[in-house]
């Protein structure tokens, strides 16, 4: 349901009776104004939310104080005059007033999601998404979840959650299906099916005059709520197209008991697929430096549990998308995020970045363990830039293809490829 009052439909004097009960908001297009129930707004400003269980440990606390050191969020909040330190972003002082004040504009935030059978993640999930939005503003975030084919109680709790979505007035789509994966299908051409289904919205959205700013795109993951907001400000400082965190596994061999996750998609600036140890995921002299110092890093591609996407490729004409590989053209059968990655250099949008500060994990019984690499990550003394200092990308990378039907693991062998026609250079 949009709650959004159209003027359009209403005359000049109905509008006016329910100006104490409304907000106007700046949309991109200028041309159209965006309305808000501000009552609604203001329920979840004022309600008490309480972060997850695994965000309220002693480790995860000093670490979140340590993430909003220097109040860097501030100018994220949906309730402040603060907007944007306009110096530590973008501000250019060669540029007029007017086009610095662009960046005063209040951000918005397209989130999307596919769920599948996710009882256990959900709860939490949408708890710290709650207290995203309430820090955000609501008037600021469209929330996308595409669900097919749960035989859990996922369908149930979306029910309750669309409640409470309608309660805020947060724009959203939430779409629940039946109909699950058929019985033959390539794995890699039915998941980008359903993630596109996931950013549906953003032509409607569109259509309506409401472009979004940022696109982030999250698995089903455990998280809390700094963990996004350091990647939305990453993505800031950083202007990059793609910024992602580490995701990983329980590895109970190791020390911390951790492993790197998606290794099937993660490319290092070499174009070599990530090791395991999250302390040195890259053999690359200048990520390795940085990732021990626990700073941002270039890559050629990740998505590791979710990505803040740059939206201008899915706004463009011939828009992008998710997609399987071009077959037919010898293309490598790699995974939907993989050619994501790839499309967005063969477009330009070329700058990568992973923040291996945030980690995420997709079950319930790890969510203590990152606790070590909290307290690890204040301590750490560093000495480098926080900003990256962006180079030209890989001629080729890594591909492990998946080219059989009804196969959920890639089998063919690892192959360097050439990923983009349109050069390799980053601005």
């Amino acid at each position: 349901m949009d709650n959004t009052i159209n003027p359009p439909h209403y005359a000049t004097n109905q509008l006016s009776k329910y100006s104490s009960d409304l907000i106007e908001v700046p949309a991109l297009n200028c041309s159209k104004t965006e309305y808000h129930d501000i009552k609604k707004l203001n329920r979840l400003q004022k309600i008490q939310l309480e972060s997850s269980f695994y965000c309220l440990t002693k480790s995860r606390i000093k670490f979140d104080r340590h993430l909003e050191r220097d109040s860097r969020y501030e100018y994220l909040k949906g309730d402040t005059n603060s907007y944007v330190n306009l110096k530590a972003l973008s501000y250019d002082e060669n540029k007029s007033e007017e086009d610095n004040n662009a960046f005063k504009r209040k951000y918005k935030y397209f989130f999307s999601m596919n769920l599948y059978n996710n009882e256990e993640v959900l709860p939490y999930l949408i708890q710290e998404l709650l207290l995203l939005f309430k820090f955000l503003g609501g008037e600021n975030v469209f929330l996308s979840i595409y669900e097919n084919g749960s035989r859990d109680k996922t369908k149930s709790i979306l029910k309750k959650i669309i409640k409470d979505l309608k309660k805020f007035d947060i724009k959203h789509s939430v779409v629940m299906e039946n109909h699950s994966r058929p019985d033959e299908f390539h794995r890699i051409e039915y998941l980008a099916k359903i993630r596109n289904r996931a950013l549906d919205p953003l032509v409607s959205e569109k259509n309506n005059g409401r472009v979004y700013d940022k696109i982030i795109f999250m698995n089903d993951i455990f998280f809390c709520r700094n963990d996004i907001l350091e990647l939305i400000y990453q993505s800031d400082l950083q202007e990059s197209d793609f910024t992602c965190p580490l995701d990983f596994h329980s590895a109970p061999d190791s020390d911390p008991p951790l492993e790197f996750r998606d290794s099937w998609v993660a490319r290092d600036i070499e174009g070599r697929k990530f090791n395991g140890n999250l302390g040195a995921v890259s053999d690359h002299a200048e990520t390795l430096l940085r990732n021990q110092q626990n700073l941002p890093f270039q890559v050629q591609c990740s998505w590791n549990g979710v990505a803040i996407l740059n939206p201008k490729p899915f706004y463009e004409e011939n828009s992008i998308r998710f997609r399987r590989s071009y077959a037919g053209a010898g293309e490598c059968s790699a995974s939907e995020c993989s050619l994501l990655c790839n499309d967005f250099w063969q477009r330009g949008y070329r700058r990568f970045v992973v923040v291996p500060e945030i980690l995420v994990f997709y079950r319930l019984e790890n969510a203590v363990l990152p606790d070590v690499k909290y307290d690890r990550a204040i301590s750490i003394n560093q000495t480098l830039d926080e900003k990256v200092k962006y180079v030209d990308g890989p001629e080729q990378i890594i591909c492990i293809g998946l080219e059989a039907m009804n196969a959920i693991d890639p089998e063919q062998p690892e192959l360097w490829i050439n990923y983009t026609t349109s050069g390799t250079k980053v601005t």
